[in-house]
């Protein structure tokens, strides 16, 4: 109990400093969190347009669909700001030299290397994330005690999946030196998590439910709050946990291979 309290103050800590250091800046903080709102916000915009030229996705009206990219955002705005830094700090630590800095700290080198990624700029997506998760919600019918029950257990699910993908890109960083591609592969891969999972074909809802953790980001977490569950959700979850797992044994196991880039 003792020592996870400690771990919360060095992370708060860093979260501080981290906000200290942005803010001293702060046109350009503002200005950076507003293009990362513009930017998430691409795909429901996207969506938008699709509804109000008379198409749709069957079986999903406009607010149904935006809450399925709310979910997706709002994770994201979790995610991005709060852990997924591990990705970017890691990169450039290894590029450097400086993982080595990390792995003489008395605390767990993943642990540090989230501790000093805290991003600031990411709070634009969940600035946008909570925007557009409320405007869809407002928009549906009032979800039951038990749609809100499933959906927040299912929420901390698609988190977890997120920190699993955080946690092997960071991992792939290790040893791919200097190469933030792995953004773009992140972005191409969950892709599919911001739309309805059942508009893809009977093959592709299985791969994104239930081999690669995408539908969770997104699908299932929102049809749950509508009250319809999407199918193969129970293995949806198997799948995160399992996800996670795998992937904190993958950055053990690149970390093991890491040796000093330097200069």
């Amino acid at each position: 109990m003792r020592a996870g309290g400690n771990n919360l103050r060095i992370y708060l800590a860093g979260v501080k400093a981290a906000l200290a250091a942005r803010m001293a800046y702060r046109g350009d903080f503002f200005l950076s969190m507003l293009f990362m709102l513009l930017v998430e916000m691409g795909a429901p915009l996207i969506t938008i347009l699709i509804y109000r030229t008379g198409a749709s996705f069957p079986g999903w009206n406009i607010y149904e669909a935006l809450l399925v990219q709310g979910v997706f955002l709002l994770a994201k705005g979790i995610a991005f700001p709060f852990f997924f830094g591990i990705v970017w700090n890691t990169i450039e630590r290894v590029q450097s030299g400086n993982l080595d800095l990390l792995l003489i700290k008395p605390k767990s080198t993943m642990f540090m290397a989230i501790v000093t990624a805290f991003d600031a700029e990411e709070l634009g997506k969940l600035c946008g994330g909570v925007a557009l998760f409320t405007l869809a919600v407002t928009r549906i019918p009032p979800p039951g005690l038990l749609e809100w029950a499933q959906f927040l257990a299912l929420f901390i699910v698609t988190l977890a999946a997120l920190f699993g993908y955080a946690v092997i890109l960071a991992g792939l960083g290790i040893v791919w030196v200097g190469n933030f591609r792995v953004y773009d592969i992140f972005a191409s891969i969950t892709t599919f998590g911001m739309y309805p999972a059942v508009i893809f074909s009977k093959t592709l809802q299985t791969v994104i439910t239930l081999i690669i953790p995408i539908a969770i980001l997104g699908s299932v977490p929102a049809s749950a709050l509508l009250g319809r569950a999407s199918p193969g959700t129970l293995g949806a979850v198997v799948l995160s946990i399992i996800f996670l797992l795998l992937s904190v044994g993958f950055w053990h196991r690149m970390l093991r291979k890491y040796t000093s880039a330097g200069g």
